[in-house]
């Protein structure tokens, strides 16, 4: 069996209340009232809080069923059903403000019982439909709300329209309604490069979505901190770009543990660099990793343009010097302490021959290790001897040279 709806009645005549009043009594429902003045309507529907409202047009008292309608349906969300007489309903500019009402239905008087239960299943239609609008509403602000990262809305002109809280605790803000009335241009107060909003808005134009858009912005105590923003257009009907909403990552964590990784690799390179010895660190299958200044120059000679330049992965994309594992011989003829590494591991030292030019060095190979201890390549150190091994200044036709003098 249908629930039967309480339904409040606001008429100021008295034959149509009984009218209205023995219709939904017939069909089943809880009738509330009747009031007769517009005032009386809406403190019965705040107070009642029936499930609709059958309201008259003309009732006595300074408020109309209009405004009352207006009131009812803006403060409490009540499906208002307005009643009228058929003069009424050729007043163009009173239709015009019942259109702006908020009713949901119309009838003309005298009102029949058709009408009415076509007009109250309206109601249990709209009732239902809303009830799982604020369902859904309230799971998707409740999702919106405790977001572990930071959402917003803002407009092309630079204000934000809406903003989750953890985007607002993110840049300092006590709360959502703090941040958007108190940042009034983002250019200004958010962002610290010129113009960088300004691309972000460009690309958004001509791309619709733009992902890992790396900024420094400030907080609200003027502190400087990195965000990651992945931000999508919105267009109105006509093309333009209506809005557009963004995700943001706090980076600073990440972009300051890069910048301390450059620095310390900076300090290493420039450490090694200043090494005389040849510094080469290999993976497990021989390939270059890094190697110092003192072996680019072995390789290059020192008239090379990049010789003084330190090579790695990165910078072989960048410069033209291709380095290369360093190509030996043990002096006993056995294997090479590099080989040894690679068949026993452990810390290996030993005298080799460096060719082609068969330079005598000792050369030393130790474990390169992962964070977490595992082997995943080997630091080789090629010293001098300290009997005739010449320096890498010394160039290839030198060595050549003294090679020949060996031979002969």
């Amino acid at each position: 069996m249908t629930q039967p709806l309480r339904v409040l009645v606001a008429e100021d005549d008295a034959v149509g209340a009984a009218l209205l009043c023995g219709l939904l009594v017939r069909e089943g429902h809880v009738v509330i009232g009747p009031a007769a003045m517009g005032e009386e309507a809406v403190r019965l529907a705040r107070d009642e809080r029936p499930d609709a409202v059958l309201m008259d047009i003309w009732l006595a008292g300074d408020m109309n069923g209009v405004e009352a309608t207006r009131a009812i349906t803006a403060d409490f969300d009540i499906p208002v059903i307005l009643v009228t007489g058929a003069t009424e309903a050729t007043d163009h500019e009173l239709m015009e403000q019942v259109a702006g009402s908020g009713a949901l239905g119309f009838m003309s008087k005298p009102v029949t019982g058709d009408a009415l239960r076509m007009n109250l299943r309206i109601v249990r239609h709209h009732t239902r439909l809303h009830a799982r609008l604020r369902d859904s509403e309230q799971r998707y602000r409740s999702i919106f709300d405790n977001a572990v990262v930071g959402i917003y809305m803002a407009d092309p002109e630079g204000r934000y329209l809406v903003s989750n809280r953890a985007f607002a605790e993110m840049l300092g803000w006590s709360g959502p309604g703090d941040l958007v009335s108190g940042v009034r241009s983002m250019d200004a107060q958010i962002y610290e490069a010129p113009g960088r909003r300004q691309e972000l808005l460009a690309r958004l134009r001509a791309e619709g979505t733009v992902t890992g858009f790396v900024s420094q912005v400030y907080g609200r105590d003027g502190d400087l901190l990195w965000v990651s923003e992945h931000c999508t257009a919105v267009y109105d009907w006509a093309g333009e770009l209506r809005h557009y909403e963004g995700i943001v990552i706090d980076v600073t964590a990440r972009i300051e543990a890069e910048q301390r990784w450059r620095t310390t690799l900076g300090i290493l390179r420039s450490t090694i660099d200043a090494m005389p010895d040849h510094v080469v660190l290999l993976d497990l299958e021989r390939n270059v990793i890094m190697a110092n200044a003192s072996w680019v120059r072995q390789m290059c000679g020192p008239g090379h343009p990049e010789a003084a330049a330190p090579a790695d992965m990165a910078g072989q994309e960048e410069n033209t010097v291709m380095v290369r594992c360093p190509d030996c011989v043990s002096e006993d003829g056995g294997p090479t302490p590099l080989d040894r590494f690679l068949r026993e591991g452990g810390l290996q030292s030993g005298p080799v021959r460096l060719l082609p030019g068969g330079e005598p060095c000792v050369c030393s190979v130790s474990p390169y290790r992962a964070p977490d201890g595992t082997v995943i390549g080997a630091v080789l150190v090629l010293r001098s001897d300290g009997d005739g091994c010449l320096t890498a200044s010394e160039g290839p036709a030198a060595r050549a040279d003294m090679a020949g003098r060996r031979r002969a």
